[in-house]
C-alpha cells in the first residue's frame, strides 16, 4: 500500500520488520522497488530472497528482469532469464520475453532481440521503438499479432515507430487496420489480496462493490500524506 502511494521508504521499513518473509512479501518489495526506479536495490533483495531459500514465481521474475532492463544489466538479465527453467522450473511467459527484448533493445543488441523474438515459444513486447529499427519492429509486430490476434499492442507499437520515422501513411494505415478489425488495447489492471480474496481493478473502473468506501479511504490517506 505504501509503495503504491509513493512512499517506498515506508514500504521498505514495513518489509524489514517481519522475522520471516514469504513469497508474497519478497515479490512485493522487489516489484515495488523496480516500479519506483530502484532496480539495483530490487536485485539486492532478490539475492537475499535466494539466500533465504524462498523460490520465486513468475511475478517475481517479471520484477527481476524489468529491474535488469531499467538498470542496463544485460549479463545478469541473461543469467536470470536462463535460470527460470534451469534453476526454478519456471517456463518463461510473454511478459518475461518482453522484459528480455526490452533489455536487449535498450543495450543495442537488436540482432539478439530479433533472434529471441523469432525463436521463442511465446512472443513478447519489442524494444525496437527505442532504436527506431523499422524492419525489426515490423517483424515483431506481425509475430505478436500472430500469437494473439485480439491484442493490438504490436500494431500500435509499429504505428508509433512509423510516426517517429515520419512514415505517416503507414501509421494511418495501421490505425485503420486496428479499427477495422475491432481490436482494442487491454486496460491497465492492478490487484490486491485481502483475507484470501483477490480484488482486481481496471483503469477508470468503478464497478467494485466497495468502490465508494475505497475511494473515501484513499482520499483520507492522501490528506494525511499532504
Amino acid at each position: 500500500m505504501y509503495s503504491k502511494c509513493g512512499d517506498i521508504a515506508k514500504a521498505i521499513q514495513i518489509f524489514d520488520e517481519p522475522p520471516r518473509r514469504d513469497l508474497f512479501t519478497w515479490t512485493s518489495i522487489i516489484c515495488d522497488l523496480e516500479m519506483h526506479g530502484h532496480g539495483k536495490k530490487a536485485l539486492c533483495y532478490f539475492s537475499e530472497m535466494n539466500e533465504s531459500q524462498v523460490s520465486p514465481d513468475e511475478v517475481t521474475m517479471v520484477g527481476v528482469l524489468s529491474a535488469c532492463a531499467h538498470v542496463g544489466l544485460i549479463e545478469q538479465g541473461r543469467r536470470y532469464f536462463q535460470s527460470m527453467e534451469e534453476v526454478f522450473g519456471l517456463v518463461p511467459k510473454i511478459e518475461h520475453y518482453g522484459c528480455m527484448v526490452d533489455l536487449l533493445g535498450r543495450m543495442g543488441c537488436l540482432k539478439e532481440a530479433y533472434d529471441l523474438i523469432m525463436g521463442m515459444l511465446m512472443e513478447a513486447n519489442s524494444a525496437c521503438r527505442v532504436y527506431n529499427n523499422v524492419e525489426l519492429g515490423e517483424v515483431a509486430a506481425r509475430r505478436l499479432l500472430e500469437l494473439d490476434p485480439r491484442d493490438p499492442w504490436g500494431l500500435v507499437m509499429l504505428s508509433n515507430i512509423y510516426v517517429e520515422e515520419e512514415k505517416y501513411d503507414r501509421s494511418m494505415g495501421l490505425r485503420k487496420e486496428i479499427k477495422e478489425k475491432g481490436l482494442k488495447k487491454s486496460p491497465g489492471c492492478s490487484s490486491i489480496e485481502v483475507n484470501g480474496s483477490v480484488h482486481g481493478f481496471l483503469v477508470v473502473d468503478n464497478s467494485h462493490p466497495c468502490y465508494n468506501e475505497i475511494n473515501s479511504m484513499l482520499e483520507k490517506i492522501e490528506k494525511l500524506m499532504n
